[in-house]
């Protein structure tokens, strides 16, 4: 059986500005139909369809704007994926059959561009599409979006788990000198600037001090450092989407407390997960733990030595 076809609704606007996907409960649906396609062995000459739902602004005038989406669908073949653009409005997301009616629209597009050698029967996926719809005007769409995102949150931990036991398993000596060192976090209603302005302010000093000491990296040169309230929380917010920076975790459990610690103990809560970052990336990567204790123990001696 060939690799399963990704599927990916994206809304965008005119312009190229994109504002995310379906909302709930049809945010998977993309994963859904692939999930019905894989397990009916339907092959596609692609490994993606992206299905972009473009839309207007509100009272647009614009000319150039309103004849293009007056265009609409739009259709583009690359070497590995396509891309369907339709006009869409949020109405056709309220309920099943009306967006239902859009997916068919999509593949009967797909379908009219298919190739003399592309390998897919039209007539299946028709059947298919269909047969999915009867079965989700029964089903609680709900508890199928939970189900969905609770899957897809393993997988991607999994990948996650995965990507650093490879990094455990390379033998990579150090070839770049760090360039830069960032401090990122996610909590539950927790806004930007939470942890301003010592998480940039540490970061600086201590990128500052392993630059002078030559800090080699393997293959990347950004060290960025994922902070949540769980180790999970955390690795699954660590996306490695360029080779070019990896993530080292750091947990912070009652972080709903942050705020009401006095400034020094502020810091020291800063500087302790930024530490804790730092030695996770080290002892994957086998990092040079010599240097790196060196120069945390300068900077934390320094930094609350005087106070700032």
């Amino acid at each position: 059986m060939e690799k399963q076809v990704f599927i990916d609704f994206i809304k965008c606007e005119y312009g190229g500005i994109y504002g995310g996907g379906l909302n709930e409960p049809f945010r998977y649906m993309g994963r859904v139909i692939s999930d019905r396609f894989q397990s009916e062995n339907i092959k596609f000459p692609y490994k993606e369809i992206e299905i972009q739902l473009t839309f207007l602004k509100p009272n647009e005038k614009n000319e150039k704007h309103l004849n293009f989406y007056a265009k609409l669908p739009n259709y583009y073949r690359g070497k590995n994926m396509i891309r369907v653009s339709v006009p869409f409005s949020m109405e056709q997301e309220q309920n099943l059959s009306d967006l239902f009616q859009l997916i068919y629209k999509v593949f009967d597009i797909i379908v009219s561009k298919k190739k003399n050698d592309d390998v897919f029967n039209p007539e299946k996926i028709k059947t298919s599409l269909l047969k999915l719809e009867e079965e989700l005007q029964m089903v609680d769409l709900w508890e199928l979006n939970q189900t969905y995102k609770n899957l897809l949150r393993q997988e991607a931990l999994e990948k996650r788990k995965q990507e650093r036991k490879i990094r455990e398993q390379a033998d990579n000596k150090g070839k770049r000198l760090i360039y830069d060192l960032r401090l990122y976090y996610r909590f539950e209603n927790v806004e930007k600037l939470y942890f301003a302005p010592y998480d940039n302010r540490f970061c600086d000093k201590i990128l500052e001090k392993l630059r002078q000491r030559k800090f080699k990296l393997p293959n990347y040169s950004h060290l960025y450092i994922m902070v949540s309230d769980t180790f999970e929380n955390a690795l699954y917010h660590a996306v490695r989407a360029e080779n070019w920076f990896v993530y080292g975790l750091a947990v912070l459990e009652n972080f709903m407390d942050y705020e009401t610690k006095t400034e020094i103990e502020k810091q020291k809560i800063i500087f302790s997960l930024i530490k804790e970052g730092l030695y996770d990336i080290a002892r994957i990567d086998k990092l040079d733990v010599k240097v790196l204790n060196e120069v945390l123990d300068e900077v934390e001696k320094k930094i609350f030595k005087n106070g700032n």
